[in-house]
């Protein structure tokens, strides 16, 4: 894998996949990780997001796409008490609407 600082679409898309076949296993020392690995895709890819999507024309998709990245932004930060397995679906599933949705690590 690549270097956290540099991870490709590829690095990011394999702990997608690892993350949907750990969620059974939420505190595996492995989902712990992937869990903190896809907390940093998020933080590289959602700015790249904001600034694509504060260029989109004012229409439902836009709508879509800032709410995307406003969660994003919200699951940056691992609250106390929050389910592990729930924090690791929904980064897993953010990181991919971002990177389908065309982010690119800045």
């Amino acid at each position: 894998m690549s270097a956290m600082t540099n991870p490709t679409a590829a690095d990011m898309n394999r702990d997608v996949r690892l993350a949907k076949a750990l969620v059974r296993a939420p505190a595996d020392e492995r989902a712990g990780a992937c869990r903190e690995r896809l907390g940093g895709y998020l933080a590289l890819l959602a700015e790249d997001a904001g600034a694509r999507v504060r260029r989109m024309e004012a229409d439902r998709a836009r709508d879509v796409a800032e709410g995307t990245v406003r969660l994003a932004r919200h699951l940056l930060v691992e609250r106390t008490g929050e389910d592990p397995a729930a924090v690791l679906r929904l980064r897993a599933g953010v990181v991919e609407q971002l990177l389908r949705f065309g982010a690119r690590p800045l």
